[in-house]
């Protein structure tokens, strides 16, 4: 099973890379990418160059958790290191959702910018 886990994160930390490719060919340099800081975090804008890093970073921050808790260096406080597997890459695929609705959201709002 983690072994799946592995592979399945590890591939949509390539997707979340290939997104921020993505997003610097159809993207101006003046673009803003919407970031979340948390609680009461929306609608706060990062430069494009910004955007475009902190989604695979924080991607590849929870591989890395994925990685600590299956080696045991994580221990959780319940359950097995066997449910941290599974959810951790169920949150990678709710990262990747929230990054391509941000750059498809920096692109709705340039297209508008350089139309007026």
């Amino acid at each position: 099973m983690a072994a799946v886990s592995f592979v399945v994160s590890g591939l949509l930390v390539g997707v979340m890379i290939g997104i921020s490719f993505y997003g610097t060919r159809i993207l101006p340099p003046d673009a803003r990418i919407p970031l979340h800081y948390g609680l009461g975090g929306y609608g706060n804008f990062a430069s494009r160059k910004t955007g475009l890093v902190v989604w695979p970073a924080a991607g590849a921050v929870i591989f890395a958790l994925m990685v600590g808790v299956s080696q045991g260096v994580i221990k959780p406080n319940h359950g097995s290191n066997a449910t941290a597997v599974i959810i951790l890459p169920i949150a990678l695929v709710v990262l990747v959702a929230v990054q391509w609705g941000a750059i498809s959201r920096a692109r709705r709002d340039t297209t508008v910018r350089s139309d007026q």
